[in-house]
């Protein structure tokens, strides 16, 4: 099923508690043939000290001295860990790091706060393991929002912040500002006002930007977007709110690609390009030397 079909029917469904199991059934099945997981992935289920999720290793992931977080996107009402796991697969090959991908409450069921509070807890849990600054926070669309938000939040109260941000298609504005009236409202096939709106009502009652404040000190953060999808302006303003902290923004603009194209990798063959220069900007940006580990993670 391709991920235009996905977004057809999903216009045409109200984000309710009747659409909704359905819906996400619907969403994970299209996920797993679009990113099956690359052969000889190890993967470890977590259910301890209220964090729920699953390690990924990839082939040839050996590298232990960072880990990366992953947040996965859904519009903060679906995806799960086993619909990410060939997204987490190709990442944790791409930069060689053990992918620690993370199963939040999801709205309408659990509405904001629940979800920043779960990526907040993962994080805290993942610094008892590793040193915060090497610790990578990715997502996409609704979990590159949730990323951000972490860093933000946790330059606002003093926490320590990751080694670096990798946002896929990120959310930026949940009121929708920045996206409606924008030439890439229409352009998208897999996304609409429509979809957007019903998803982040569900989440929040009260939506709001994301907003860092100049002198933040943030992580150095790769965004990736496309020139057609709906949320491409969000990611541009995003990029230059982050670099007007004085932090290290890099935003890469890929050409007629639908929104997180990543996530489908066996659709749109670029998404192995932007996966390798996600790994070339995690490498540039972390520490090489070894970091001791209190924690193993699957071997490769």
């Amino acid at each position: 099923m391709s991920a235009f079909t996905v977004g057809q029917l999903a216009a045409l469904t109200p984000v309710n508690a009747y659409t909704l199991p359905p819906a996400r059934l619907l969403i994970e099945q299209a996920m797993r043939a679009g990113a099956p997981p690359l052969r000889a992935t190890i993967t470890e289920p977590v259910d301890e000290d209220g964090i729920r999720g699953e390690w990924v290793r990839g082939p040839r992931a050996d590298r232990t001295d960072a880990v990366v977080l992953y947040i996965h996107g859904g519009g903060f009402v679906a995806g799960s860990v086993l619909g990410y796991r060939g997204v987490a697969s190709r990442l944790s090959t791409a930069t060689k790091l053990a992918v620690f991908t993370l199963d939040y409450r999801l709205a309408p069921e659990h509405p904001f706060p629940a979800a920043p509070a779960d990526v907040a807890a993962a994080f805290g849990w993942l610094s008892q393991r590793y040193p915060a600054d090497r610790i990578v926070v990715a997502g996409d669309s609704a979990g590159g929002f949730l990323a951000a938000h972490l860093a933000i939040e946790n330059a606002r109260v003093g926490q320590p912040e990751p080694g670096a941000l990798v946002l896929f298609s990120p959310m930026a504005d949940l009121s929708l500002v920045t996206a409606i009236g924008h030439e890439n409202e229409h352009r998208d096939g897999l996304l609409s006002t429509q979809i957007a709106r019903q998803a982040i009502a569900a989440f929040t009652a009260e939506p709001f930007d994301l907003r860092p404040i100049h002198g933040m000190r943030l992580p150095p953060t790769l965004i990736h977007t496309s020139d057609t999808e709906y949320f491409g302006a969000d990611a541009t303003e995003l990029e230059q709110r982050w670099q007007s902290t004085g932090a290290h923004c890099e935003l890469q603009v890929w050409p007629d690609q639908m929104h997180a194209f990543q996530t489908l990798p066996v659709v749109v063959p670029e998404s192995r390009t932007a996966y390798r220069a996600a790994a070339r900007f995690v490498a540039a940006h972390l520490d090489t030397a070894p970091a001791a580990m209190t924690q193993k993670v699957p071997a490769s």
